[in-house]
């Protein structure tokens, strides 16, 4: 076994020059996507003149999420076969000639096929790119390494918007789309500049063992108890997430009588409370896991906390949600919101990491990509359930039961972690040390 001042000898973080440029390739195409996200709604309700325009982006991100469920298996099988470094690359480039098309669009049908297109390579890319880090970051630094692309993801929530606006004040809706295209242009120029670990892939009969492995990510994330549970707690993390995209705006408006100043304000301080989680969750596994004697024991503390801060999340997010019935003022609205950000990162950050510790290098990519397609159907669940139940009952209400739901979802977690955990869960240990 290795000492844990081997564990430690790698450069830390910031130092390791391939994951600063995975990770600003994954800053600026997140911003770019951010920035679509908002332009696709102004987009969309100058096509339509304002007629059936929520309904069509309503569609739109169900094919989003269609895509995603669709792709992702079968890209996790490939990430394991093929070199992940041109994946990633090409990725990024067929995304780049997507969205180029948008400004040419003429009738919603055309929005349909390329929202659809453009998420279908997205599956391909996100599982693999997340299948990466483990490799490039080294254990020690896995965990600030899922942190910061935590906080990636809320930079996006929170800038995004603000570039959007100023962009739409400088050109025409139609031509921000070119500035995804050329974030997605910028992305694949920074991976083509990384190195990424050379691993034997596997080669086998193609076609019976591909569709044989189309299931070996699943698998996989059922066998172990802990992987089990952060894939229940997954939809705890989706509800409470739906109920803050979209249902928030019907809350600020008709509950509180605001305008999209505060709801702009509420949904920063969602992103607020997610960063602030995820950069204090780093510095405290990061002490935590210091005294760690071996690589093994390393793996005992981090799955220890990882395993408490999954449930720890799902019941802030159950008991924040609870008292929304009540219609609490702007003040404390905004407060919850910023613990729902907090508890949905505790479960992302958790999840992420459990699964790259109950994971080998050669089966990683079709395990991130069965958790990417598993998680997302839960959101597939979650969206509409919670827009019917808004529209129907009301945010407040609405709010409540989603909390019943993180809570019952919670309770149902604990009892699916307990359980024999495999052998399999220190092969990696052995293949690295």
């Amino acid at each position: 076994m290795a000492s844990v001042r081997e564990i430690n000898s790698s450069p830390t973080l910031w130092r390791n020059r391939n994951f600063r440029l995975l990770f600003s390739a994954q800053i600026i195409s997140l911003l770019g996507s951010g920035v679509t996200t908002v332009a696709l709604a102004l987009f969309v309700y100058q096509l339509t003149g304002g007629a059936s325009a929520t309904g069509i982006i309503g569609n739109a991100l169900m094919l989003r999420i269609l895509a995603f469920l669709l792709f992702s298996q079968p890209a996790g099988v490939m990430a394991d076969r093929l070199n992940r470094k041109k994946m990633l690359i090409a990725a990024d480039l067929i995304r780049c000639l997507l969205l180029a098309l948008f400004p040419f669009i003429t009738a919603i049908w055309h929005v349909y096929v390329l929202i659809f297109s453009i998420n279908a390579v997205t599956a391909f890319f996100t599982p693999t790119f997340e299948a990466s880090i483990p490799e490039i970051v080294g254990d020690e630094e896995y965990v600030k390494a899922l942190s910061l692309s935590r906080v990636a993801t809320d930079v996006e929530a929170v800038a995004a918007p603000a570039i959007a606006g100023l962009l739409v004040a400088m050109v025409s809706v139609r031509w921000i789309f070119w500035v995804d295209a050329l974030s997605y242009l910028i992305s694949a120029s920074l991976v083509v500049s990384a190195v990424l670990p050379l691993v034997s892939k596997k080669r086998a009969p193609l076609v019976r063992s591909f569709l044989e492995e189309l299931t070996t990510g699943t698998r996989i994330l059922f066998r172990e108890p802990s992987l089990r549970q952060a894939l229940v707690l997954s939809m705890a993390e989706a509800t409470a997430g739906a109920a803050a995209i979209v249902a928030t705006i019907s809350y600020v408006r008709e509950v509180l009588g605001r305008g999209n100043t505060t709801f702009a304000f509420v949904m920063a301080g969602l992103g607020l409370g997610s960063s602030m989680t995820a950069i204090l969750l780093g510095r405290a596994t990061g002490r935590y896991e210091k005294g760690a004697r071996d690589k093994s024991n390393l793996h005992s503390r981090r799955h220890r906390w990882a395993s408490r801060a999954l449930l720890a999340g799902g019941f802030v997010l159950g008991l924040l949600l609870l008292p929304d019935i009540l219609k609490p003022p702007l003040l404390v609205f905004s407060l919850l919101w910023m613990l729902n950000g907090a508890g949905q990162a505790l479960i992302a950050i958790a999840s992420s990491t459990l699964l790259a510790e109950h994971t080998i290098e050669a089966q990683r990519g079709r395990a991130y990509a069965a958790h990417f397609a598993l998680t997302h159907f839960c959101w597939l669940i979650s969206y509409p359930a919670i827009g019917h139940a808004a529209a129907k009952w009301g945010a407040p209400l609405t709010f409540t039961g989603a909390g019943v739901v993180c809570l019952l979802v919670t309770v149902t977690a604990m009892l699916l972690g307990y359980g024999k955990r495999e052998a399999h869960t220190h092969e990696r240990f052995s293949s690295t040390t």
